[in-house]
Parts: structure tokens; sequence; C-alpha cells
């Protein structure tokens, strides 16, 4: 009996240090578990919340596409809000938007999507024009007469007179122009590769009409160098502000920023250190394709030549008129052209002593010339309203097929509107003082020819095709990476809170608008109110602008992008479509020539048929 009980209790410890580490295993094989689902479970919620980070920068891409889309409308860019949010696909979004003094708009979307939120943010400049927004612009070159001024000023702004900031030793803006060409910038006429090195004194360089506004000076001229990095602009391949002009200027010359230019064979931009151009040399142009000049359709028919011989007061028709021949001004006649109006002509031919006027106060004026244009040098050309109540005057003549006489303009008046002649040589004359922009096959100016760009006309669709561009994209990070995580689903939330996000195709606030209109008949109306009630069928929408619900106010005049009635959104990307296939193949190798008349000789007429009312109407809904 002692043996067995002193066996049993020899045994029992040992029983309780086997459960002891029974129960430490179990426990470290469950803190190992543990650990392992913990493990686990972040790497799961990264996952996740990687996928739906880069879901949400979809969702924002998406956002700024429809922000982007309600800027080639006219509208301001904003979309949803945070409190009601737009809904795109498993995710929600908001656009918010600020017009910058520059008239590009920035747009900051922020998309959240189940655990993340990200933002992006992009400078949109809407329904930039490829023609105006280039200011003064020479395809196969520029010939800067001695004595041309070439400055900028913002019509959005103010008149240009309220915008002069300078008298001595001319009378500019002191803004930034626009001067530009695939070719060679020629300054006076100088022989091909030679920059000029002269030093002129004011009175001599300017002309008499300028000589009580200046100071007499001579400046030392400096020249760059022909290596790179010793040119004001050493990359033909970008836009180089022109810089402080040398040598010794007193009072109010001396604050000159503005530089006479020349060009050299290598492209390389030269200063001769004489201030007469205010702004900037671009020759960022090889990317440059000359637009298609479409005809557009009109309501009403004149057969033959329109001769006006005294003072006139419209053309006696329709506000949508081609002329099968010529429209002459005959001598000391006059001719008021009133907007709305689309003109179409052969021929304009003002003859001595005539004037033609544009009145485009309460719409824009589209002047298509199918043969040209010839002013005589007593004619004048006078546009009438001040700059800031101007709709916008364009001028276009269509590249000629075969040889043709250069198309000549006035030679005195005052001009506020575009030229589009991509296959004239235009000549500015010294008298007639020219704002606006200007695009021809070779620009020349006469000695003291005077030219300012209006930086309102290089956006609001006038004329030509005239889609947004983007001008910048950047990745806004948030919370502590790229991304934000988010405890809860965002739609949850709205679910919960009784809201239900609007669809992202009618995010966008505006809904009132003012809208210039030709009706069937081809009279200009004026329409206000819900774009929905805009009444239908018109014969062709000129411009438009919507109330901005942010303030009240009234955003700029702008054409939307594919309202028109010639399709040239759609000819300028099918001929773009054609060029590019043209330079992609490798059979074909295109010169700066071949690419211009590549460009330019591409068949259109097909593209140019009449747009149904109800896709009209559609496109600004």
């Amino acid at each position: 009996m002692k043996i067995r009980n002193q066996g049993h209790l020899s045994s029992s410890p040992r029983r309780g240090a086997a459960l002891i580490l029974s129960l430490l295993a179990v426990l470290a094989v469950g803190a190992i578990s543990a650990t392992l689902r913990q493990v686990q479970t972040a790497i799961e919620r990264d996952q996740r919340f990687s996928i739906d980070r880069r879901a949400a920068l979809y969702v924002a891409e998406a956002g700024i596409a429809e922000a982007t889309f309600a800027i080639s409308q006219g509208k301001g860019g904003a979309l949803a809000s945070e409190t009601v949010p737009a809904a795109f696909g498993a995710g929600v979004f908001w656009v918010e938007a600020n017009d910058r003094t520059d008239g590009a708009i920035e747009l900051r979307c922020t998309a959240q999507v189940r655990t993340a939120e990200f933002v992006l943010q992009t400078v949109i400049v809407p329904n930039l024009n490829p023609v105006t927004s280039r200011g003064f612009f020479g395809i196969e070159g520029v010939t800067i007469g001695r004595g041309t001024l070439v400055d900028g000023f913002d019509a959005s702004l103010g008149t240009y007179d309220s915008q002069v900031t300078k008298t001595v030793p001319h009378r500019t803006t002191a803004r930034t122009g626009r001067l530009g060409s695939l070719g060679q910038v020629d300054f006076d006429g100088a022989a091909e590769g030679e920059a000029s090195a002269e030093t002129f004194s004011w009175d001599e360089w300017l002309p008499q009409s300028f000589s009580g506004q200046q100071q007499s000076f001579s400046g030392q001229p400096k020249v760059a160098g022909k290596g790179k990095g010793s040119s004001p602009a050493t990359n033909p391949a970008t836009e180089a502000p022109i810089g402080p002009k040398a040598g010794p200027l007193s009072g109010a010359a001396a604050t000159a920023d503005s530089t006479l230019v020349h060009a050299d064979i290598d492209g390389f931009v030269l200063s001769s250190g004489d201030a007469v151009l205010e702004g900037v040399i671009d020759l960022e142009a090889a990317s440059f394709i000359p637009p298609p000049t479409l005809y557009p359709s009109t309501v009403a028919t004149v057969t033959g030549d329109y001769v006006v011989t005294g003072a006139q007061v419209g053309l006696g028709f329709d506000s949508s008129v081609k002329i099968t021949g010529d429209l002459i001004l005959a001598a000391g006649a006059s001719l008021r052209l009133n907007g709305p109006l689309v003109l179409g002509a052969e021929v304009l031919r003002l003859e001595a002593g005539a004037t033609l006027q544009f009145d485009d106060s309460n719409g824009p004026i589209h002047l298509h010339l199918a043969a040209g244009m010839h002013g005589d040098a007593s004619s004048q050309f006078e546009s009438l309203p001040p700059e800031p109540d101007a709709h916008g005057t364009s001028i276009f003549l269509s590249p000629p097929e075969v040889a043709r006489a250069d198309s000549t303009l006035p030679g005195s008046g005052r001009f506020h509107g575009a030229l589009y002649a991509p296959g004239d040589r235009i000549r500015v004359p010294k008298d007639l003082r020219w704002l606006g922009a200007i695009t021809a096959l070779r620009l020349e100016t006469a000695p003291g020819a005077r030219l300012s760009h209006d930086l309102r006309m290089a956006t609001g669709g006038q004329g030509t095709a005239t889609p947004p561009r983007i001008a910048s994209w950047q990745i806004i990070p948030v919370g502590d990476g790229l991304a934000r995580r988010l405890t809860v689903d965002p739609r949850q939330v709205l679910r919960l809170r009784g809201i239900t996000p609007v669809p992202a195709s009618t995010a966008a606030p505006e809904s009132e608008c003012e809208v210039v209109i030709l009706d069937e008949t081809g009279t200009p109306a004026l329409f206000s109110g819900p774009v929905e009630s805009l009444p239908g069928p018109p014969s062709r929408l000129m411009t438009m602008r919507w109330v901005d619900p942010r303030d009240g106010t009234l955003r700029r005049w702008m054409r939307p992008t594919g309202v028109d009635d010639d399709r040239h959104v759609m000819a300028y990307r099918k001929k773009l479509k054609q060029v590019s296939d043209a330079l992609n193949d490798p059979k074909l190798l295109l010169d700066a020539e071949a690419l211009k008349s590549a460009a330019m000789g591409l068949d259109a007429s097909e593209l140019i048929q009449k747009l149904p009312a109800d896709a009209l109407l559609g496109t600004v809904k």
C-alpha cells in the first residue's frame, strides 16, 4: 500500500507540468494565429485600399473630363458639391472651379471610392483658338517693318486705351503680345541669317506721327551670339520672353521690357537692342497645322456681284447670306455690317475712299471670302463698338487652289478682330490700327505699324474649332500619402443621410443662359432663360453665355465646342488624322512645306453640310 501511495503522489506534479506546457503551447499557437490573422487582415486592407485608390484616381479623372466638357460648353467647370456629390461607378466625386486672371480655369476634383479618397488638380484653357491664340503669326515667315510696335491687352478688362501704362518712348500697355512663325522672323527685311546690330535713335526709328510721344536716345545694341545658351531663346521648341533692352536709357524708357527681335538662320532669337516689341516670340510652331477654312451654310443667296454705291447699313437681306460674286464697295461708299452675321462672298473689294464698318456689339460677325480681299490704299476698316462690348469679328480667306494676286488690306482705320489667311501674304499698313490677331501664309508689317494682340480672343470659339486645352495636371497628396483612407464607404454615409448623388452628366449647376441665334430665316434673335427652353430649330447658334450660379453674374460669351453647322470639329479631327497617318507612313518623309500642303490641301467639301436642329440643341443641354 505504501508503495502504491508513494507512486501516486510522485506522478501528480508531472501531470500538472504537462498541462501547463500544453496550455502554453495552445496560447502560443493562438497568439501566432491572431498575429497571422492581423497580418492577413492588414494585407487585405492594404490590397483593398490599393484597389480603391486606383479606382478613385479613375473617378477623379472622369470628374476632370466631365468638368472639361462643361467648360467646352461655356460653363464654369464646377460639378456637384461635397454635400451632394456626383455618382460615378462605385464612387462619388465633386469638382471645384476657380477662374484665373489669365482666363484659364483651375479645376480640383475630389473622388471617393469605398475606402479611398483621391484629389486631382488641373488647369484648363477654355476653348483655345488655334489661330487667334498665336497672336500675329506667319506660317512661312514674318517680316517686321522698322518702327513696328507689337504689344497685348485683354478686352475683358477694358479698352486698349484704358490699359496703356507707358507713353514714352512709345505708347503701349507693356503687356505680352505674341509674334511667331514656322519660318524665319525677319527684322526689316534683313538678309537671311544676318542679325541686325545697328543702333538707331527713336527720332529716326519711329515714324513722324510718334514724334510727340517719345524721347530721343540711342541704345547700345546687344546681339546674342549663335551658340546655344547665348541667345534669348536658345531652344526653338520653347516660348522665350524677351528680356530688358540694353543700353543707357533715361526716364520711362529705362523700364522698357521690350525688344526688337530677329531670328537668325538657325532659329535663334537675336536682339538688336531697340525696344519696339512687347511680348513673346513663339518658335514652338512645328506642331501647328493650319485649320481648314470651311465655307458656312447660309439661308439667303445673292446671285452675282453685290455693289454698294452710297452710305448703306446692312445688305438688305437676312443675316446669313452668301454672295455668289464679289462684294464691292464703290469709290467713296460705306457699308455697315451688323452682327450677328454670317456673310460669304468671292472677293471683298474696297475702292478708293470706301469704308467698311463692323458693329459686332449685338453678336459676332463671320466674313468668309473664297478668293481674297483687295483694299485700296485710301479705303478703311472701322470697328465701331468699344473692345469690351464686341462679340468678335472674324475674316476668313480661303487658301487659293491656283496662284492669285496677294490680298491687300485697307490703308487706314481701326480694326478689332481676327484675320485668318493661311494661303495669302498679308501686309499690315502703318495707318491701319490692328487690335486682335492675324494668321497668314506670310505676315509683314509696314514701317511704323501698330499691332496689339487681344488676349480675350485666344479663347471663346469664334469661327474655328476650339476644344479646351489642358495646361497642367497634378496629383494633390491627401492624408499620409497620395490618397486618404476612409473609415466608412461614402455612399453608405450618403444613404444614411437620405442624400442621392446626382448623375455625373447633369452635375453642372448652370441652367440659365443667354444665346444669340439665327432663326430659320437667318434673322438674329437673343434668347434668355433655361437652356431647356431654347427655341428651335435655329439655323445657327452664334454665341452664348451662362449665368454663373455662384454669384449670379454672366460668364463670357463663347461658342460651345461642336455647336456648328459646318462641323468644324469633325472636319478638323479628320484632317489631323489624315495628316498624322501621312506622317506615320514610313514610306513618306514630309518636310515643313509638304506638311503645310498636306494640311491645307485635304478635301473638306463633303464635310460642309447642315447640322440637324435636334443635334444642335442636344450639344448645349
